[in-house]
């Protein structure tokens, strides 16, 4: 690829905002959502945000991840690709190939490995940034493709899509799959509201999506008719979820969220866990209405609906069970690029 000219003095930070997938998880992989009836994914997205803050770095590329303190540098994007931790860095840096060597910063404001889609976050704002550096040569629908086809070259594996909106346009949405592009449906959101009924758990147990998806897809293909009566369920409730959200109906969103974890449970045995069902139950028991996990599940983080009455004695059980709490808003704005000169 040829490279693209750079002002000497080039630079910018940007930001995307994760996201809460509250139904239709797994339903936005190939070819899954063309082998359903009808596929949708809903999801809000929150200010968990990924940053990344990208300038000169005189004759050397470099990688710096705040979260860790790793910092990794190198004579070219191809040699930084190759390194743990800067590989989505380094890759995008060979995607929009500027002609000169540049550092990237970057932060996760998110747990690790949390189910929020935080590296698919993190990905859109890289992607972003360079995107703004590099002349603005694409859309942002195109970013969604670009790090989307990023991830599944570094992991090997299969991947969807439903985390990369959320970053690029924040908001509520209903992501529509099928036959041909699949489709965004802006929805609107009481966030107060939203915020007073649900919360975040973290069970400091990793998620495990690309195990996870791989095996459900194997099972799905394969014919396994728990697994197929499962995602048929999760995408009808997805269906019921987007109607429940455009009503503001919150009582019925956490009735939904309640029946999504328990279709998703029979996906595969790894979406569950016993550090997450251990901090799902003593919620539960304490007076929540409902949870599920987070992303692929196996871990990271538990979605719990309570009544804003019951809620301090839900958030005490959560502690006792070996969590914590992480506090979000709703984030009605995408992608944001701050791009300077000097």
């Amino acid at each position: 690829m040829a490279k693209v000219l750079l002002s000497s003095l080039a630079r910018c930070r940007s930001r995307a905002p994760t996201r809460i997938d509250l139904a239709g998880g797994t339903l936005d992989i190939w070819p899954i959502y063309l082998l359903l009836e009808r596929a949708a994914t809903v999801n809000v997205a929150i200010d968990l945000y990924a940053e990344a803050r990208i300038e000169p770095a005189g004759t050397r590329w470099r990688v710096k991840v705040e979260d860790s303190g790793q910092e990794v540098e190198s004579s070219s994007p191809a040699e930084l690709a190759r390194h743990p931790g800067a590989e989505i860095a380094g890759t995008l840096l060979e995607f929009f190939a500027p002609d000169q060597p540049l550092s990237i910063t970057t932060r996760s404001n998110a747990p690790r490995q949390s189910g929020l889609g935080a590296s698919s976050a993190l990905g859109i704002a890289i992607a972003g940034g360079l995107n703004a550096l590099t002349g603005s040569r694409y859309q942002p629908s195109d970013l969604i493709e670009i790090v989307k086809n990023t991830e599944a070259r570094i992991l090997r594996t299969m991947t969807g899509a439903q985390d990369h909106y959320p970053p690029v346009y924040g908001g509520a949405c209903c992501l529509w799959w099928g036959v041909g592009r699949e489709r965004r449906e802006a929805l609107s959101i009481d966030a107060p509201s939203f915020e007073q009924r649900f919360l975040l758990a973290y069970t400091h147990q990793p998620h495990r999506s690309g195990a996870n998806n791989w095996e459900v897809m194997k099972r799905f293909l394969d014919g396994d008719p728990t697994t197929q009566r499962a995602l048929e369920l999760i995408a009808d409730i997805a269906v019921r979820m987007r109607e429940a959200l455009v009503h503001q109906d919150l009582d019925r969103i956490a009735e939904l969220i309640g029946e999504e974890w328990e279709a998703r449970r029979r996906l595969a045995p790894a979406v569950s866990s016993p550090e997450l069902e251990r901090i799902l139950t003593a919620a539960i028991q304490a007076g929540a209405d409902s949870g599920k996990a987070c992303g692929a599940g196996g871990g990271g983080c538990l979605l719990l609906a309570t009544q804003p009455a019951r809620r301090p004695q839900v958030e005490m059980a959560i502690r006792a069970a070996g969590g914590s709490l992480v506090a979000f808003h709703v984030e009605t704005q995408g992608l944001q690029v701050d791009s300077a000169g000097g």
